[in-house]
C-alpha cells in the first residue's frame, strides 16, 4: 500500500520529534494522578485515558505534523505523483494512529488488571467509539491545520478545541454534575461520543445520539477537510 510508504518515512521523523513523544508516550502518565484526584477509577480512567491519547496522540500531534509537512512543501511534492489526497493525508496520519491505538490498549489492559475492571459486556460500541474518534480528530487536526501558519502557532490553534474537549466532555467530571442546558450543549462537543459509547461498552447507556453526534463531527470534519485544507505553504 502506498500510504503505508509515506507512514514509515513518517515513523522515522515521529521517533526523533521530542515534543510529539513527549504528547504521545509521555503527558499520559502525567494525567494519571489528575483524573484519580478527581475520583476516576476503573471505566471512567480508561476512558479518561483514551480520550486524553485522542486528543494529544492524534489531534494536536497531526496538526503540527501536517503544517510541518505542508510549510516544507512534502505535501505539495507527494501530491504531483501518483497517490491519490486521502493516502497522502492517511499515511502522514499513520504513525500517530499507530502510537495511539498502542497507548489505548496498554492503558486498557494495565488498569483493567491492577484495578480488576471487568472485560466489557458489549465490545462493539468501544471498538466503534475509538474509530470513531480517531477518523473525527484526525479530519479536525487536518482542518485545523488550514488555519494554522505555523507549527508554532498549533499550539493557540489547537487550544480551543483541546480546552473544550478536556473539560467540557465528561473526561475530568461527570456531565450530570452540571446544570441541564450546559450539558446538553457539551454533549455536542467532538470528543463526548467517543466517551459515551466507551462507557456503553461496559454498561448499559444510550448509544443512539453518541453514534449520531460522532457520525455528524465526522461528515463536518471531511466537508471541512474537502474545503479548507491548504497543500501549499502559508507564505
Amino acid at each position: 500500500m502506498r500510504a503505508v510508504a509515506i507512514g514509515q518515512a513518517e515513523l522515522k521523523l515521529f521517533w526523533r520529534n521530542r515534543t510529539a513523544l513527549f504528547n504521545s508516550l509521555l503527558m499520559p502518565l502525567l494525567l494519571v494522578p489528575v483524573l484519580i484526584s478527581v475520583n476516576a477509577s476503573g471505566v471512567p480512567l480508561i476512558a479518561g485515558l483514551i480520550g486524553f491519547s485522542l486528543l494529544m496522540a492524534v489531534y494536536y500531534n497531526l496538526v503540527t505534523t501536517f503544517v510541518a509537512r505542508r510549510e516544507e512543501l512534502v505535501l505539495k511534492r507527494l501530491r504531483v505523483g501518483e497517490l491519490t489526497d486521502p493516502e497522502i493525508l492517511f499515511g502522514a496520519s499513520l504513525p500517530s494512529l499507530v502510537v495511539a491505538l498502542g497507548q489505548m490498549l496498554l492503558f486498557s489492559v494495565v488498569v483493567a488488571v491492577v484495578v480488576g475492571v471487568p472485560l466489557p459486556q458489549r465490545p462493539w460500541f468501544i471498538l466503534l467509539g475509538v474509530l470513531g474518534g480517531i477518523a473525527s480528530f484526525t479530519l479536525l487536526a487536518a482542518a485545523s491545520s488550514a488555519f494554522t501558519r505555523t507549527v508554532e502557532m498549533a499550539q493557540v490553534t489547537s487550544l480551543p478545541v483541546l480546552t473544550a474537549c478536556f473539560f467540557g466532555s465528561g473526561m475530568m467530571f461527570p456531565l450530570d454534575v452540571l446544570p441541564e442546558p450546559l450539558a446538553k450543549v457539551l454533549a455536542y462537543l467532538p470528543l463526548t461520543p467517543v466517551l459515551d459509547l466507551l462507557r456503553a461498552g461496559w454498561a448499559d447507556g444510550p448509544v443512539l445520539r453518541p453514534l449520531i453526534v460522532l457520525a455528524v463531527w465526522i461528515g463536518l470534519g471531511t466537508y471541512a477537510v474537502q474545503r479548507y485544507f491548504r497543500w501549499d505553504p502559508r507564505r
